[in-house]
């Protein structure tokens, strides 16, 4: 009994592990025959029940460009802009969508938005040690970490999956 609760609890602990979360997804368009790199929407570090994230997407047709996903989890609000603070550098993010998507699947309400983001930036994001997002929504703005000294999120995971899977 004693080695099934130790093993019950290491899974459920490992469960909740910021390192897990969703592989990349690596296709070739057939438009064009570039590959196509996308990682859905992974959470940002929060405390509260509305919470901040992004997702991902690359073509090698625009190498030195991506899609930053920007999403706001259980809440359907317009997002009306977003920013980084990577190391005390606010980068403002280029919207590449004019309307904000929304996902409501009868447990959650989802809210996104496409933003221009380079390389560049996501590399630093990977490289610096405090990184937070500013999402602007009607109702004010919403701000989670990425990364912050020890604390880290999916979405800081997720984007280093996803930029190993680019550089491959």
């Amino acid at each position: 009994m004693f080695r099934v609760t130790t093993f019950i609890t290491a899974l459920a602990i490992c469960a909740c592990s910021n390192t897990s979360g969703l592989a990349p997804k690596v296709s070739h368009s057939g438009f064009d025959n570039s590959k196509v790199v996308n990682i859905a929407p992974h959470g940002n570090a929060c405390n509260y029940m509305t919470c901040t994230g992004f997702g991902l997407q690359w073509n090698s047709k625009y190498p030195n460009e991506a899609f930053m996903i920007v999403q706001v989890f259980n809440n359907l609000s317009p997002i009306f802009g977003a920013q980084l603070n990577i190391d005390g550098n606010i980068i403002i993010l280029k919207e590449s969508q004019l309307v904000s998507s929304y996902e409501l699947d009868g447990y959650t309400q989802n809210s996104s938005k496409a933003f221009s983001v380079s390389i560049d930036t996501l590399e630093k994001i990977e490289d610096a040690k405090k990184v937070w997002m500013r999402v602007e929504t009607p109702n004010g703005t919403i701000e989670d970490a990425i990364i912050d000294g020890k604390t880290d999120s999916k979405s800081y995971h997720a984007l280093k999956r996803f930029l190993a899977e680019v550089s491959n």
